[in-house]
Order: C-alpha cells, then structure tokens, then sequence
C-alpha cells in the first residue's frame, strides 16, 4: 500500500523553449612565431557577461565554460578580465547564433594589442612600399627603353602615386586583420600562406597556393558541384517531406491503435504500437518517453523500459542541453526504474539529479520541484526512514499549497503520502486525518466517482482494516471497488488491487475461503491484462499461498509461493526486496509445518538479501530476526531466541518509536520466551508492555488486545492462578467474538485455551464443552485435516478419558 500514491508522470504534450547548452573559451591569441606555430592558453578568471543571465565565470584551466541558452541565439554583453581587454574589440556586445561548436573569445594585455597591431602594420607597409617601389622601376625601365610614350609614362606614375595614397586604408584593413587573427582556429596550411603574407614573402604564399592546383578550374568544378548537390539537396527535401508526412500518419495510426488495446486492456497488442510509433523516430523523447512509461507500468518490463529511458536522455541533452526540463524528467524516469529493482542508493542519486535541475530552471516553488521531494520521500519510506520521508514529502506540500491551490489534486496526493507514513509508523489515527483531508479535495474536485477517490477509500480502508475495524474496511473497500467498477469496467488492474485488498481485510478476520476468492478475482485479472510474469502476479500468488498456509495445505501454500519466487526472480534479481519477502513466505510455511531447519535455512535468505540492499536498521530486517528468533523458540533455544528478538527490538525502537504496534509484537515475542523459560515475573513485564501499546494504538477491543490477553493468560496458568488466567482468556474471547465473530480460528484458541484452564481444574464436563466449541469452528473454518483441528480432538479425546476415569 506504501506505493499506492506513486506518481505516474502523465505526458505532456505541448512544452515550453527549452535550454540548451553553448560552449565557449576565452584565451589568448594563437600566433606564428619565426614561421611555427604557438598555441595561445586559457584565461581562467575571465568574466563573460551574458544578457539576461547571471554573468558566467570562466573556471577551468583551459579558459572553457558553458551556459544554457533559450532560443537560437545569444548576446555577449562584454568580456573582463583584469588587466585584458578583447583582442577583437567588436565581440562585444554581439549577438551570436547557438551552436553545438563551441565559440572563441580571444584576449590579450592592451599593450600587447598595440604591439600586435603595430609589429602587423610595420610590414605590411614594408612589403607594400617593396612593392610600389618595384612598380616605379618598372615604369621607369620602360621609359627608357622607350617601350612606352611619354603620356603612358605620365599616367603610369600618377596611377602608382594614387594606388600609394590608398594604401594607407589597405594597411590599416589588413594590419587590423593580421593582428587579430587567431592561428590557433585555422589549419597548418593556411596558417603558413597568412605568415608569409603577413612576413611579405607573397612568392612563397603564391607558390603554396599553387601546390593545392588550379584555382580557376576547381572554381568551376566546384560551381559545377553545387549545382549538381542543391539539385540534390532539393529532391532529399522534397523526399525528407514525403518521410516526415509518412511518420506523421503512421504515428497517429500506431498511437490509435495503442489506444484502442488500451482500452481493451490488451496490454501486449498496445506495447508493440506504442514501440512501433518509437521506432519511427529514436530522437523524438515524447515518443521514447510513452513507450518506456507504459511498459514500465503495464508490462513491469523493466529493463526494456530502461532502454527507452535512456534513449530519451541522450537525445534529450543532445537536443537540449545537460540542464533541462526533458532531461530532468528522464532522470526521474530511470530513477523510479532503480527504485523498483530495490537500488534505492542509486534511484536517490538520479531523484537528486532530477531535483538539482529543476531547481536551477525552475527555481525553489515549482510543483515539478515538489514532485521530485515527493519521490525522494518514496525511496525514504522503501528504506524504513520515516521522519526523512516525512521532511521531504512535507517539502513537497509547501510548495504545492503555496504555488498551486488549496483544493488542488497534487495537494490531494500529497496529503494522501503523508498518510502513508503515518500509516507505515502505525499512527493510525493521523493517517486517517491526512487520507481524510485528501479525499476532501478529491471529492470536491473530481466528484464522488473519480479513480483519485477510489484510491482514498482504499487507503482508509486499509487503515482501518489495521486497526481492527473489519466492517468499516469492507465499507471503505467496497466503496473503492463501485467506483473503479464503474469507470474501468471490471478488468482493470486497479480493479485488481482492490480486490486484493478486500480479500486481506477477509484474511484478516479468518475467513478464509473468502480471502482466497478475492485473492483469485485479482489473480485473474492480473493474469489478462497484465500477463503471467508481472510482479502483481506474483503478489497474487503469495498472498494465494498464504491462505493455504493458514488452511494447513502446506503443499499447496508453497507451490502458489514458488510461483511468486520465478517471476520476481526473472523481473528483478536474485538479491531484490521482493525475492527476500518470497523466501519469508516459504521459511513461514516450513514453520508453520514444523520443519524448523528448513524454515531456518529460508529466513537467512532472506535476512542476507534485506541485510545487503536495505539499511541494517530497517523494519523488513528486523521482521526477519524475529521471525528466526521464533524457530529458535519452538527448537527451545531460549537464549537464541531472545538474542534475536532483541535485535528485532533494538531496530524497531529505533525505527518506529515506542509506540508502534511492531514494538508490541516483539514485547510479547520475549515475553513469550521468558515464560518458556519460566521467568513468569519477566514475561508478565513484557505483555503488559504490549497491552500497553496495543490499548493506547488500537483502543480496547484490538485483535491485538486480545492476542496480549491471552498470552497473559498462559502466564497465570502456567504460575497455577487459574482464576486469573481464566480472567484473560475471556477478556480475549470477548474481543475475538465481537471482532470475528463466532467462526473465527482465534476464536477457537480461545475456546481451547479456556477448555484447557477447565481440565486443570478438574471441571472436564466444562473442559469438554468449550473444546466442542473450539473444534466445531475449526473444522468449518480449516476442514478436518488442519493440524489444530487433529490437535483438538487428541484434547477432546484425553479430556473424555479423564471424565470416564472421574466416574
């Protein structure tokens, strides 16, 4: 039931920009030093100031950093860094266009910038009054070889004396150019072909050029090409149209028909479109998201699942950056998968994951923030860590009553989680206030018929059903089922659950054969719509297998519990929380048979698997030292019972408090020991321990209550106060028949116990009545083969003789 508030993240089909992520660096500049090539280094320390952001600072050694930008493009408001300035002054501001190539911003000392610029501009004026000069004689060779007329002569100067008045902005260009060309952002090539023009080795430049061929005829072949790939580029996009129309139309088709088996429960026909529609495109997340949540949830496929989990974060941070809403989401995702293999560590780490990016994108009071407290606060409950759950579902409600509405759905669910621990911490009573307060909302909200109000009522049901109140359970579980009835129609796994759940409020009471009808109503829905090897199967068949095992067929009991161990064995691992709750059910049904050793042998299992993936300090541990302190009890190795139960104890108090029911279970365990050994002072103290906790959790008329009594009971009787113990034994019985009802097996003990008090007495004609009593009950409830049943009528047998001998 801890699960039954877990969150199924719906899809959302229309979604905000989302960030991605830009990479740049700030350096200096790369530069050519004596014809060979010095690398410029990073600028830690530098600040870049992005617009409508927080300023980003640069860290790294190597002057990279990154930060998530919204949309297509981006401004750089300005660059600092202490005592630099940027190399190319028009940088910034600017804006730039986002791209998965990483971006340069290039500093340098101001006096290193003048420098540069004046070292460039030096030859470059150089080699331009070389060659104007080389120009003039050349002018003046022909005119004296009288190879031109003095006109042409005239002209020739006043064009050479116009083109060396121009070259002054030329000079400025290209020395603005060359000392701000970072060589480290162009190959070896033409970082040789710049040098030499910039050295003035223009020969050298020219004949590099030439050794990569014929300009003009790769000019035209290229001109060629172009036509020859837009031709192509025109008939790919007219195909890429048609492609993308064609899986547009088969998404729907595929989605429809997804919806169409959905309905019909037909879980296998509706995974295999919903993967069709995810495989006609792998970088769509949406699509990777549907197909991993549904065969997650209705096919318990998990690590298939996974794959679609992960599939959708690589592209998610391919297309969105490390930092966004999609990749939180599937970090989410592939932490409810880590949560249901039992790897509760690892599914904290990717929740936290999930967390930290929402808090940075959205900022502390998102509901998105307060899902991830919620699931956080789910893996606490896994791990038994009650008051850590509380704080982080506690987080969660503060952001939703403060962001969302009072009478909100999420507030609802939230209350309804709280519950749950309340519920886990055997606080009945501020369980039922916070399943209350939810199914308030819900009620208003959705109306009386709603799946949210079903889930309420189940809840309610389930605490009062712990509490003793199998009426009001039924009533509450009744109410649950209508609905679900209603809205799902009647082969539905919610359906399912419920069933289940009435079934244990039936095993609860001892009504056994009705327990197991429930029990199988849930089974065969599960089996249907859910397939054979689903872990909802399997809790089917545990819970089949023990009703068998409080049937006394113990052959059956472990057959349903061998099934439940094949599946949870094939969908988890072999060392899975579930696994370890399957061997317990096998060790209880050794037990109960009286194969002591072999019941040993399977509470270690199951010890070892809870010891290794759970806290050493969780309630599941402590239930299985317990339980192994109950074999070394019925083997009469008191001292190794009580070592154990104390174990079980020393946890639970811890755990739980001193006021929780499973604390008075194990005060009664070592009480039980302490009368085995006769310590009847030391077993008296810990039953009125018990009672103690029983009356102020479950008010006076408790199965529990009545389960105490009775133990009390054995103590006088055992002591020879026969008064007394016969006192108790019928405060027990009063309570059992008022809670059960005359035909229950606890009943029957009663009965039994009281006959047994009678033949101590030596009053065998009362001493039989009430073992009649007890036997008829038995046999109606456990049939006449059940070992109490064989047990009582050897009481009832020794109880005749002793009247005969009496006569």
């Amino acid at each position: 039931m801890k699960r039954f508030w877990l969150i199924v993240f719906s899809l959302l089909l229309i979604f905000p920009i989302m960030a991605q992520m830009q990479n740049g660096v700030v350096k200096t500049r790369g530069r050519m030093v004596n014809n060979k090539h010095v690398p410029g280094v990073g600028l830690p320390g530098a600040v870049v100031s992005i617009k409508d952001r927080t300023d980003v600072g640069v860290k790294n050694n190597d002057g990279s950093f990154s930060f998530p930008v919204k949309g297509k493009q981006f401004m750089v408001q300005s660059v600092t860094k202490k005592d630099y300035a940027l190399v190319d002054a028009d940088a910034a501001p600017k804006t730039y266009l986002h791209s998965q190539d990483t971006f340069f911003l290039v500093m340098e000392t101001p006096d290193q910038i003048l420098q540069d610029k004046l070292d460039s501009e030096r030859r470059i004026r150089r080699t331009l009054r070389q060659q104007l000069q080389a120009r003039e004689d050349e002018i003046e060779r022909l005119k004296s070889e009288n190879k031109i007329t003095q006109e042409e002569y005239h002209k020739a100067l006043q064009k050479l004396y116009a083109d060396e008045k121009n070259n002054e902005k030329l000079i400025q260009e290209m020395a603005e150019r060359y000392s701000t060309l970072d060589y480290d952002r162009i190959d070896e090539f033409y970082r040789q072909v710049n040098n030499y023009i910039e050295q003035g080795e223009l020969a050298r430049a020219d004949s590099l050029l030439k050794t990569r061929g014929d300009v003009e005829s790769q000019v035209a072949d290229v001109i060629e090409q172009g036509k020859v790939i837009q031709q192509k580029k025109e008939e790919i996009e007219q195909a890429e149209e048609v492609h993308k129309s064609d899986i547009d139309e088969l998404s729907r088709r595929c989605y429809s028909f997804y919806e169409t088996f959905l309905m019909q429960h037909q879980n296998d026909s509706a995974a295999k479109y919903i993967e069709f529609r995810a495989a006609l495109d792998t970088t769509n997340v949406e699509w990777q998201n549907a197909a991993g949540e549904f065969i997650r949830v209705y096919q318990a496929q998990y690590d298939k699942a996974l794959e679609y989990y992960k599939r959708g974060l690589s592209h998610s941070i391919k297309q969105y950056g490390e930092e966004s809403e999609w990749v939180a989401y599937f970090y989410n995702g592939i932490g409810i998968i880590l949560d249901s293999f039992g790897d509760y560590p690892k599914a904290l780490e990717y929740y936290q994951k999930a967390l930290e990016i929402r808090l940075k994108v959205f900022g502390p009071e998102h509901p998105d923030v307060a899902t991830s407290y919620n699931n956080i606060g789910y893996v606490y409950i896994s791990q038994g860590d009650y008051p850590k759950a509380l704080e982080y579902h506690q987080k969660a409600i503060e952001i939703r009553l403060k962001v969302l509405d009072t009478e909100h759905p999420d507030v609802a669910t939230s209350y309804g989680n709280i519950g749950s621990i309340y519920n886990s911490q055997g606080d009945y009573p501020k369980a039922l206030e916070y399943y209350q307060k939810a199914l308030n909302i819900q009620l208003k909200v959705f109306g009386p018929e709603h799946p949210d109000v079903a889930i309420s009522y189940n809840n309610i049901g389930y605490v009062y059903n712990s509490q003793g109140n199998y009426p009001k359970a039924l009533e509450y579980l009744q109410k649950a089922l209508d609905i679900q009835v209603k809205v799902f129609g009647s082969e539905h796994p919610g359906v399912a659950t419920t069933y289940n759940n009435i079934g244990l409020a039936y095993y609860s009471q001892g009504e056994y054969p009705k327990a197991l009808e429930y029990y199988q109503k849930a089974l065969v829905i599960r089996l249907k719509v859910l397939g054979p090897e689903h872990p909802d199967v399997a809790t089917s068949y545990n819970n089949i297998g023990t009703v068998h095992d409080n049937q006394g067929d113990y052959t059956k009991a472990l057959e349903y519990h061998q099934k439940a161990l094949v599946i949870r064995l094939k969908v988890f691992d072999s060392e899975h929380p579930s696994v370890a709750t399957t061997y317990n059910n096998i060790g209880q049904t050794y037990y109960s048979q009286g194969d002591y050793p072999k019941a040993l042998e399977y509470y270690q299992k199951a010890l070892v698997i809870r010891l290794k993936v759970l806290d050493t300090e969780h309630p599941d541990v402590a239930t299985s030292y317990n339980n192994i302190g109950s074999v070394y009890n019925s083997q009469g190795d008191y001292p190794k019972a009580l070592e154990y139960y104390q174990k079980a104890l020393n946890i639970l108090l811890k755990v739980l408090g001193t006021e929780h029911p499973n604390v008075a279970t194990s005060y009664n365990n070592i009480g039980i020991v302490h009368d085995n050994q006769g310590d009847y002072t030391k077993a008296l103290e810990y039953h009125q321990k018990a009672l103690g906790i029983y009356l102020k959790v479950f008010g006076s008329e408790h199965p529990s209550v009545a389960t105490t009594y009775n133990n009390i009971g054995y103590i006088y009787n055992s002591q020879g106060y026969y008064p007394k113990a016969l006192e108790y034994h019928q405060k027990a019985l009063e309570i059992r028949l008022k809670v059960f009802g005359p035909e229950h097996p606890d009943v029957a003990t009663s009965y039994n116990n009281i006959g047994f008090l009678y033949n101590s007495q030596g009053e065998y004609p009362k001493a039989l009545e009430y073992l009649q009593k007890a036997l008829y009950v038995l046999i109606k409830v456990l049939g006449t083969e059940h070992p109490n049943v064989i047990q009582v009528k050897k009481n009832i047998e020794y109880t005749e003789q002793l009247i005969k001998t009496a006569e």
